[in-house]
C-alpha cells in the first residue's frame, strides 16, 4: 500500500513539476523564436484564447521555416500554451449603444446610393504594422504618404468641418459625408464613422489610417468608376488573412492567401476613388482618371498605354518619374524574404502635396512631391521679332504640360493653386513687367495668369465648398500633353537700358496661404511655393 501511495506522490508531483515549468518553457521559446519577424509587444499586446493562440502559432511556424528558424509543433504547442496562459480571452461585447444608433442611422435614413456598400467589420482587416513584419521596405513607402495620411490630414480635417457647418440641404449633407467615405473607408463600412460632425479623434487607430495595405488589396469588385464604387473581401484579421490581390501571378505566402489581379495594374483601380462626383447632383468634381483615360497616355493599347501606376508606383527618391522623365523598372523584393523581382511597385503616394507630408513628419515625402511637380511642365518663350524704344511690346509665353498625365494642376482643383510668375527688367533693374507676385500676406497679384477651376452654387456666385456647388463657373487647366499661350504686353520707355531680362516662373501650392490661416489659425504652417520650371532670356533693343 505504502508504494502505492509514493508512486502516486512521484506521479502527482512529476505531473505538477511538468505543469510549473511548461510555462516558463514556453515563455522562453516565445523570447527566443518569435523576435525574428517581429516585435515581442506586437503578441503581447494580444489577448487570445489556446485554440487562437495555436492557430496562430502554427501558422507562423510554417512562415518562420522561410527564415531559417525551426519551430516544432511541440514546441508550437508550448508558445501558445504560454501566450494564452497570460490572462483570458477577451470576449466580443455587443455593439455598444452610441454604435446601434449610428447603424440604425446609417441603415434607417440613408437611403442613398453612396450608401450601397457591404458592410464590414474592423477585427476583419490587418494592421498595417503586421503587414510591416514581412514588406518592411514597402510599408516605410506607404507609412508617409497621403493614403496613410488621408484622415489624420489636418487641413482636410479643419477644412470638412467647416464646410459641414455651411451645408445646409439634403444634398450638401450628402456630399460631406463622401468626404469621410473616402478618406476611412473603413471606418464609413464599418458604422463607425458616418459624417463630419462625428468625433474624428474617436474613430479606432485601424480605420483612421486611411488608405491602408489590407483594404486596396482586398478590393475585389468593381461595381461603378469613381466614388469609391467597389467592394472589399474581407477576412477574419491576422488570425484569419483575406486573400490579397495584387500584380504578381506567381506570388505566396505562408501567412495569407494571394492571387493575381489585373485591376491592380490598370488605371481603372485608381479611378475608383480619384473620380469624384457631387454625391447629389454628380457635378464632376475631381476628375483626374477621367482627365487621363482621355488623354495620349491612354493608347488603348496595353503594350503602349502608360498607366497611373507606370508613373506614380515607379517614383522614388530621385526618380521622378513622369511623363517627361524615365520611369526606369524598380528592382528589389516585394517582401523581406521574397525572390529578387525585376521590378517592384513603390507606394509612396506623394502626388504633388509637399505640405501635409512634411508637416506630419515626412521630409522624404515631402521633397518626392517637390521633385515631381518640378518634371510635369516646361515653359517656352515666343518673342517678336524686334524691339523698340518708346513702344508697346510684347512677349508670350508657352505654358506645356509635358509630365503629367492628367490636367496641370489636377484633383481639388478650386483649391489647388498653380499660376505663372512673370518679370522683365532693364539692365539697370527698372521694372516694366510684373505678374504673379505674392503680397505680404501670400496672396497672389490678381492680375496674374492662375490655372484652376472655380465652382459655382444654384445662384451662379462663386464657391469653395464643393458641397455646396452644382455648376462650374470656370476652368481653365492644362490637359495632358498639352500647352496654353499667355500674351503679356509692356511699354519701353525712352530711358530703358539694355538688354531687358525676362524671368518666367511657373509655381504651384497646394492651397492659399488665406485658406490655411483660416482653417488652421495659429497653427497653419507655411504653404510652401514650389518652383515648377524656370525660363530666362533676354531682349535686345
Amino acid at each position: 500500500m505504502k508504494i502505492i501511495i509514493s508512486i502516486l506522490i512521484i506521479m502527482f508531483s512529476s505531473s505538477f513539476a511538468f505543469a510549473s515549468a511548461s510555462p516558463d518553457k514556453g515563455e522562453q521559446l516565445f523570447k527566443a523564436k518569435c523576435k525574428k519577424c517581429h516585435t515581442l509587444e506586437r503578441a503581447l499586446e494580444k489577448t487570445k484564447s489556446l485554440s487562437a493562440w495555436k492557430k496562430t502559432t502554427t501558422r507562423m511556424a510554417k512562415y518562420s521555416e522561410q527564415t531559417g528558424e525551426i519551430i516544432t509543433s511541440s514546441e508550437v504547442v508550448m508558445i501558445a500554451e504560454y501566450l494564452a496562459g497570460r490572462g483570458e480571452a477577451k470576449k466580443e461585447s455587443p455593439p455598444e449603444k452610441s454604435e446601434e444608433m449610428a447603424i440604425k442611422r446609417m441603415t434607417d435614413i440613408e437611403k442613398h446610393e453612396m450608401f450601397d456598400f457591404k458592410k464590414v467589420r474592423v477585427n476583419q482587416f490587418i494592421e498595417p504594422e503586421v503587414c510591416e513584419g514581412c514588406h518592411t521596405e514597402i510599408f516605410e513607402q506607404w507609412n508617409g504618404s497621403m493614403h496613410s495620411k488621408a484622415f489624420v490630414d489636418p487641413l482636410w480635417r479643419a477644412a470638412t468641418k467647416l464646410f459641414l457647418k455651411e451645408a445646409k440641404s439634403t444634398g450638401e449633407i450628402l456630399e460631406m459625408k463622401a468626404c469621410v467615405k473616402c478618406h476611412t473607408p473603413l471606418g464609413f463600412r464599418s458604422y463607425l464613422i458616418s459624417s463630419p460632425a462625428d468625433d474624428y479623434d474617436k474613430l479606432p487607430e485601424l480605420p483612421a489610417q486611411g488608405i491602408f495595405c489590407n483594404w486596396c488589396h482586398n478590393i475585389s469588385e468593381v461595381k461603378h468608376l469613381g466614388d469609391a464604387g467597389y467592394e472589399v473581401e474581407p477576412g477574419g484579421g491576422e488570425d484569419d488573412p483575406s486573400t490579397m490581390l495584387g500584380p504578381f501571378k506567381d506570388s505566396s505566402s505562408p501567412f495569407h492567401p494571394t492571387k493575381y489581379s489585373e485591376l491592380h495594374t490598370r488605371s481603372e483601380f485608381c479611378g475608383l476613388c480619384h473620380n469624384v462626383s457631387h454625391a447629389e447632383n454628380k457635378l464632376p468634381i475631381e476628375q483626374t482618371y477621367s482627365e487621363w483615360k482621355n488623354s495620349p497616355y491612354n493608347t488603348g493599347d496595353p503594350e503602349t498605354t502608360v498607366n497611373c501606376q507606370d508613373c506614380h508606383m515607379r517614383q522614388r527618391p530621385g526618380i521622378p518619374a513622369t511623363g517627361k522623365t524615365d520611369r526606369p523598372d524598380n528592382p528589389g523584393r516585394a517582401c523581406d524574404d521574397c525572390p529578387e523581382r525585376d521590378h517592384i511597385w513603390t507606394h509612396y503616394f506623394v502626388g504633388a502635396n509637399a505640405v501635409v507630408t512634411k508637416l506630419l513628419g515626412s521630409d522624404k515625402h515631402a521633397k518626392m512631391a517637390i521633385e515631381r511637380l518640378q518634371n510635369a511642365a516646361d515653359l517656352e518663350l515666343i518673342k517678336n521679332d524686334s524691339y523698340d524704344k518708346k513702344s508697346l511690346s510684347h512677349i508670350q509665353v508657352k505654358v506645356i504640360n509635358s509630365g503629367a498625365g492628367h490636367y496641370l494642376p489636377t484633383g481639388l482643383t478650386e483649391v489647388r493653386q498653380m499660376w505663372l510668375d512673370v518679370s522683365i527688367t532693364d539692365a539697370s533693374g527698372k521694372s516694366l513687367l510684373r505678374s504673379g507676385k505674392l503680397d505680404n500676406e501670400g496672396n497672389i497679384d490678381r492680375n496674374a495668369v492662375q490655372y484652376y477651376t472655380q465652382l459655382g452654387n444654384d445662384k451662379g456666385e462663386p464657391v469653395l465648398n464643393a458641397a455646396l456647388a452644382d455648376r462650374i463657373l470656370y476652368d481653365y487647366r492644362i490637359p495632358p500633353k498639352g500647352y496654353v499661350i499667355e500674351k503679356y504686353a509692356f511699354y519701353i520707355p525712352d530711358d530703358v537700358k539694355a538688354p531687358l531680362k525676362i524671368d518666367v516662373s511657373l509655381k504651384y501650392r497646394s492651397a492659399s496661404q488665406a485658406l490655411a490661416n483660416t482653417l488652421l489659425g495659429d497653427n497653419a504652417p507655411e504653404i510652401p511655393v514650389v518652383v515648377m520650371t524656370i525660363l530666362k532670356d533676354e531682349i535686345d533693343l
